[in-house]
C-alpha cells in the first residue's frame, strides 16, 4: 500500500472518531474502499484582530558603555570657521606699559627765523635830546633782524604779535618820556608818559610797557619839555624791546 492510500485511511478514521458527515461515516464503514481525490485548498481566512499592548519591557544597556565603546578613530579633518560671534565686553584697563624709547630727531623748524625779533641799543650824546623828537640811541648793542633803525630811533614791527619795550636812561633833573606808537613817519599817538623829578642830582629812571603790533608799526621814545635825558660813560642810556609771542 502506497503513503498517499495510507494518508486518506488515517484521515478517513480521524472523521469518523469526530462525528463527522454522513459521507465521513460512510467512508468509515467501507474503509477498505478506495478514497476519492483530495479537494483544492480553501481561500486564506480574515485578519485577526489586533491583540493587546503587552508590558514595557526592561531598559537596554546604555550605547556608550566601555563594553560596546568601539576604538578611537583618526581625527577628521578641520571644519570650515563659525560665523563671528557677538562682540564680548570690555575687559579691565591693564598696567601702563613701559616708557618706549626717545623717537627720532624732528626736522629743525623755521620758527627761529620767522618769528625772532628784538633790539637793545644805547646813547651816547651827551647832548639832550630835541623836544617832541624820537629819541636817538645810536649805538646798537642787539639787533640781528635790523627791525630797530638807530638813525631814527625806532623799531618797526616785521613780525606782528604781543612785544615788551623798555628804557633804562640817566638824566640830571626833571624827566618825562614818552612811547609813542605810529605807522611810518607819522607822530603817532602817546601811549604811556613816565615822569621822575629831581634837581640838580644825576637819576637813573626807568619804564616799560607791553604792547601789540601789527605789521609796519613803529616804537619810540619822545621827550617833553621836561627833558633832561643824557648819555654818559659810565651811566648808559638804553632802548630796548623783543617779541614775546607772535600773532596766531
Amino acid at each position: 500500500m502506497n503513503r498517499a492510500l495510507k494518508m486518506w485511511i488515517m484521515w478517513a478514521m480521524l472523521l469518523c472518531l469526530a462525528g463527522g458527515q454522513p459521507a465521513s461515516a460512510t467512508l468509515c464503514r467501507t474503509h477498505g474502499t478506495i478514497p476519492g481525490i483530495p479537494g483544492l485548498p480553501g481561500q486564506p481566512g480574515s485578519d485577526g484582530r489586533d491583540g493587546e499592548d503587552g508590558p514595557k519591557g526592561e531598559q537596554g544597556p546604555s550605547g556608550q558603555s566601555e563594553e560596546w565603546r568601539g576604538e578611537r578613530g583618526v581625527p577628521g579633518a578641520p571644519g570650515q570657521p563659525g560665523k563671528v560671534g557677538p562682540i564680548g565686553m570690555p575687559g579691565i584697563e591693564g598696567l601702563p606699559g613701559n616708557m618706549g624709547p626717545p623717537g627720532p630727531v624732528g626736522e629743525p623748524g623755521d620758527y627761529k627765523v620767522t618769528f625772532k625779533s628784538g633790539f637793545s641799543a644805547a646813547r651816547i650824546m651827551n647832548s639832550y635830546p630835541r623836544r617832541e623828537q624820537p629819541i636817538r640811541f645810536e649805538r646798537v648793542l642787539t639787533n640781528e633782524q635790523g627791525h630797530y633803525e638807530n638813525r631814527y630811533g625806532r623799531f618797526t614791527c616785521r613780525v606782528p604779535g604781543t612785544y615788551y619795550f623798555t628804557y633804562h636812561v640817566t638824566s640830571r633833573g626833571n624827566l618825562c618820556l614818552n612811547i609813542k606808537k605810529g605807522q611810518g613817519a607819522s607822530r603817532g599817538e602817546r601811549v604811556v608818559t613816565f615822569c621822575d623829578y629831581v634837581h640838580n642830582s644825576f637819576q637813573v629812571t626807568t619804564g616799560g610797557v607791553v604792547l601789540k603790533m601789527a605789521m609796519n608799526e613803529s616804537v619810540w621814545l619822545e621827550p617833553t619839555e621836561k627833558n633832561s635825558l643824557v648819555g654818559l660813560e659810565g651811566s648808559d642810556s638804553i632802548f630796548s624791546g623783543f617779541i614775546i609771542f607772535p600773532e596766531a
